[in-house]
């Protein structure tokens, strides 16, 4: 009977050696996962900012075409002039028209964080 007993607790700590093996993986794959997270959220943050940054200088770019439009410059000239391809330019027209339009006479949209009409109207003069 003593060797059985012997035996089991041999047997138990060969199971909790085991559990404390898997326990310390487990534990380290959280922590690449966590990592790896953590990498993931702050990277689209980044993208979103990017983006929204990206979309500002659009509408600016695309405000200034609408001017050289106002002024009867034609599109092939336009394209000339800048340097943007004819389907960017065409589309930013577009994207200018369309806020034209959304705004409110006589007021300029706000962009996200930068304090609303001062940018445009200093990229417009």
């Amino acid at each position: 009977m003593g060797r059985n007993a012997t035996r089991a607790q041999q047997a138990k700590a060969r199971v909790r050696e085991a559990r404390l093996v898997l326990l310390s993986e487990r534990q380290a794959q959280d922590e690449r996962i966590e990592e790896a997270t953590v990498r993931a959220v702050l990277a689209w943050e980044d993208v979103t900012a990017a983006q929204a940054r990206l979309d500002a200088a659009e509408r600016l770019v695309g405000d200034a075409l609408a001017e050289l439009a106002k002024e009867k410059v034609p599109v092939a000239q336009i394209v000339t002039l800048t340097g943007i391809g004819k389907p960017q330019c065409a589309r930013l027209l577009r994207l200018a028209a369309a806020e034209a339009d959304e705004a409110p006479a006589g007021s300029e949209p706000a962009v996200d964080g930068d304090g609303g009409g001062k940018e445009r109207a200093g990229a417009a003069g």
